[in-house]
């Protein structure tokens, strides 16, 4: 089973301490550089168990025996009940990033890429934020607030910054959402795709599925295409 491939593992930063799960690249050579990934999970996988956030999106695309995600270090953190990666409700389609601050779970989630980043060699040139609905906000809110660290991002049904299109512009993004979402409005992910286009952004592709509703991941995730092209 793919989650027999994540350990499990304890962030400590202070008085904060959460549980996640760490996935080493299968046929690791330290010679080598590899990709990493943050995989951030919907509102349905909160908790404490450090489990349920593998339970979807991420399992579907390593389903793919060709997925680069098997040869990449992948950091699956894990948002407590009741919390936020984002603190927005997610009816909103499009905030300000300027006016929130960052949530520790998401701020947890970007110090471990830059751990795994000292630690191991990794490759910069791909280095990805990936998540599914309320994880979807949190991958725009990080690809926004961080990208001198993000070099790209896999991206389904959440809602964005569409006023930091001349950030995300330079960002390579893949990005899918349901034409029938009643949960997290569509017109979030389309508003920032329109506005990373209008700023002359040619590095994002969207997908939007037609008669589909919230639940889209594992169609998106099963773009094994996409996920391919995202980590050339």
């Amino acid at each position: 089973m793919f989650k027999d491939n994540f350990t499990h593992e304890v962030y400590e930063n202070g008085d904060f301490v959460r549980s996640y799960r760490f996935h080493m690249p299968e046929h690791y050579d330290e010679n080598k550089k590899y990709p990493v990934v943050l995989f951030l999970h919907g509102a349905g996988e909160r908790g404490d168990d450090n489990d349920l956030q593998l339970l979807i999106g991420i399992g579907t695309a390593l389903s793919d025996p060709e997925s680069p995600l098997h040869e990449a270090f992948i950091i699956a953190p894990q948002v407590p009940k009741e919390k936020l990666w984002v603190d927005i409700p997610w009816v909103v389609g499009n905030y300000k990033v300027d006016e929130l601050k960052e949530t520790p779970y998401l701020a947890m989630g970007v110090d471990l890429v830059r751990k795994t980043m000292e630690k191991y060699p990794v490759d910069e040139n791909k280095v990805f934020v990936m998540g599914i609905s309320m994880g979807g906000y949190g991958s725009w809110d990080a690809l926004a607030r961080h990208s001198d660290l993000f070099v790209g991002g896999f991206i389904c049904c959440g809602g964005a910054d569409d006023t930091k299109a001349d950030i995300l512009k330079n960002l390579k993004i893949f990005t899918y959402h349901g034409d029938l979402d009643d949960m997290v409005p569509v017109t979030g992910t389309r508003n920032v795709v329109a506005a990373i286009k209008a700023c002359g952004g040619d590095k994002i592709t969207y997908r939007e599925y037609e008669g589909m509703n919230h639940w889209t991941w594992d169609r998106a995730y099963a773009e094994f295409e996409d996920m391919k092209s995202l980590f050339e």
